[in-house]
């Protein structure tokens, strides 16, 4: 499929919700998943597409330098999503909790990504993107953009 196959699936929409190893592959350099990444990246830096995540990712992007004591990579991650174009980070709040609680009871995923597709329904994204197999059917109406399918 490739990076065509998923910058055609993209243009059939304009706001996404981005899942926390979309950041990761590229901050890591993945060579799987880097090309893919980018493209998506570029396409939200660019403005052809809006999109939100949540600070939950920007959490959990920040867990691997923090462990590795990479002050520098920290501060720099955190810039990049804070100051991402087109990219807004939405935090949680209590007004939440009972969407939240519904995909969790509804699902059986862990809380963390209940939170994820939970704040994706809230804000009426048209796609989430994400590479979390166990996600796939668990999104209610909205289209899961897996990225192992476009590998």
């Amino acid at each position: 499929m490739g990076v065509e196959a998923l910058r055609r699936r993209l243009s059939e929409h304009k706001l996404v919700f981005l899942d926390t190893m979309v950041f990761v592959y590229l901050l890591e350099r993945n060579p799987v998943y880097l090309a893919l990444t980018r493209d998506v990246l570029e396409s939200i830096e660019t403005g052809r597409l809006e999109a939100l995540t949540s600070a939950l990712t920007l959490a959990e992007v920040l867990t691997g330098p923090t462990q590795a004591k990479n002050i520098e990579a920290v501060r720099d991650y955190e810039l990049y999503l804070t100051n991402f174009p087109h990219l807004k980070i939405m935090g949680v709040e209590p007004r939440h909790a009972s969407i939240i609680a519904k995909v969790r009871a509804l699902t059986g995923l862990r809380t963390p990504d209940a939170v994820q597709i939970a704040l994706a329904q809230i804000e009426g994204v048209d796609a989430i993107i994400g590479n979390d197999k166990v996600w796939v059917g668990k999104t209610g109406s909205i289209e899961y953009l897996l990225l192992d399918s476009f590998r």
